[in-house]
């Protein structure tokens, strides 16, 4: 009797870790803490700054090691991208805090395994105050021309240079400081369609009104996919 009691335990512990495993919860994390919290889109620089400025900000100096070499930072010619940088610290919930409109910042960390981790949900990640600004801006002007503000999906914003090397990315990456968000553009002007000139007036938004000179934007002729970043100068490119 108790050997059938103890392997049948065994076996719903199987099936409840199976189960656990194939769904994605996250959602309803998020729905959670946003009625926990009660909290409101992200429409103000001042929100945005207030926001980052809940979260912990540590020196690369004081990064676990365990982090430094799984993110490769330890790692030439990395250590010089995190040398004086601030890393913010992001701890179970600080994931679901809405950062920029709707946009989480979970939206902005790196999307690999780690993040996906329940049980060790300690993380750091880099993130460039005037990249944010910049996302917040381009939304502002969207509405303002009576486009959808959120008629993109946010794809990849911070990735760590394992990551980066992993999907290919170039070796001085804007994204490996922070400084970097690639988009997929949807249905930006509400006629029912994603095509080209959905991805036209979101280019033209951030050529003349939004980064200007002041950074990069990839282009990427016959995809949705937009990149843009901070860099401080201009550069701008069409092919991956």
């Amino acid at each position: 009797m108790f050997r059938f009691l103890f392997y049948s335990l065994c076996f719903i512990a199987i099936i409840v870790g199976a189960f656990l495993a194939f769904f994605d919860f996250d959602p309803l994390y998020q729905l959670r803490y946003d009625f926990k919290t009660g909290q409101k889109p992200v429409t103000t620089i001042t929100h945005i700054n207030k926001t980052l400025e809940s979260l912990l900000k540590v020196p690369a100096t004081q990064l676990p090691p365990t982090y430094l070499n799984y993110s490769k930072y330890d790692q030439k010619p990395y250590t010089k991208i995190a040398k004086n940088k601030e890393f913010y610290f992001v701890e179970n919930d600080d994931r679901y805090k809405f950062l920029v409109g709707k946009f989480r910042v979970k939206d902005f960390m790196t999307k690999d395994s780690f993040l996906k981790r329940r049980k060790n949900l300690k993380q750091y990640i880099l993130l460039d105050t005037k990249m944010l600004h910049k996302l917040l801006e381009l939304q502002q002007e969207l509405e303002k021309e009576d486009y959808d503000s959120y008629g993109f999906k946010l794809t990849s914003g911070f990735r760590h240079p394992r990551h980066n090397e992993k999907v290919r990315g170039a070796s001085k990456s804007r994204h490996i400081y922070g400084q970097a968000i690639d988009l997929i553009i949807k249905d930006i002007d509400k006629n029912g369609v994603a095509n080209q000139k959905d991805k036209s007036i979101v280019l033209d938004i951030l050529e003349k009104k939004v980064i200007k000179n002041e950074g990069g934007i990839g282009r990427y002729p016959n995809t949705m996919s937009v990149h843009f970043d901070t860099r401080g100068y201009r550069a701008r490119w069409d092919s991956y």
